[in-house]
């Protein structure tokens, strides 16, 4: 019985034709391939980001965006809204740093670097994901925001994995994207009777470059953090894309409030 009402489930509920959506972090390794893959799926795609990637499609229209820049952040997304209307759903997937990765380990963090991190990183994302929410509710949009957390979010980092890797644990990154985390849990309580859905996605790991350096994972992270994932390897960006894309549409209409897992069971183990 229950294979005859999926297979009589109307598949368009997975589409999103006629869907606006808003990337914060278009152009990043993650953003890239959930722009293309939410494009591909009929959404009108804009990438809020600084600079355009050429990875993107050519549907994908670039709007340049600064996150870091607080005088102008407001003023600027205020404008794209204005310019383009407000979107259906808005995801915000940007890694907002403003020094070297090898500043953040606990050994040589400085307080001025935790204030600006939390100050840019974190209150970027629950600002501008508040913003989007009021002018959906005054243009009458029942949209879907997807912050993005991380299983860093959810436990601490495991300094083992670094051992012999010129890579270093994160100081405020956990705290960073708890908040986040937390956060999206008290939008979607807020902004629900509204008919707003917020969600997070946690990512674990992700094969590529690491944000800050100018190479990619060594050899000996790759193994370490293989052999202490369930499903032995880490995640490739476009394995994210679907998960944004399912809580973008109108399949998870009655979703709200999740801190989606997408770790290979790092947070299971």
């Amino acid at each position: 019985m229950y294979y005859m009402i999926f297979f009589f489930m109307d598949i368009n509920i997975f589409s999103l034709k006629k869907k606006k959506v808003f990337v914060i972090g278009g152009s990043g390794l993650i953003g890239v391939e959930l722009s293309n893959f939410l494009n591909n799926l009929g959404a009108t795609v804009f990438n809020l980001d600084i600079k355009k990637n050429k990875g993107l499609n050519k549907q994908i229209k670039h709007l340049r965006f600064d996150v870091t820049s607080k005088k102008s952040l407001e003023i600027k997304i205020n404008n794209f809204l204005r310019k383009y209307g407000v979107p259906d759903c808005y995801v915000n997937c940007s890694y907002p740093i403003i020094e070297d990765n090898s500043k953040y380990n606990f050994k040589d963090i400085k307080l001025n670097t935790i204030e600006s991190s939390l100050d840019i990183h974190l209150k970027s994302y629950i600002w501008l994901a508040k913003f989007v929410a009021e002018k959906m509710i005054k243009s009458r949009i029942k949209g879907s925001i997807v912050q993005f957390g991380s299983h860093y979010g959810v436990i601490g980092q495991n300094t083992d994995i670094y051992i012999g890797t010129k890579m270093s644990e994160n100081m405020v990154y956990s705290a960073i994207k708890g908040g986040i985390i937390n956060n999206t849990r008290q939008m979607a309580v807020h902004y629900g009777k509204y008919g707003i859905r917020v969600n997070c996605i946690s990512p674990g790991g992700i094969d590529g470059h690491v944000k800050g350096k100018n190479f990619t994972q060594p050899k000996s992270f790759l193994r370490k953090y293989s052999t202490r994932t369930p499903l032995k390897r880490l995640a490739k960006s476009n394995e994210i894309a679907p998960a944004v894309a399912f809580l973008l549409s109108d399949a998870s209409t009655y979703i709200t409030g999740i801190n989606l897992m997408i770790d290979g069971g790092w947070t299971a183990s």
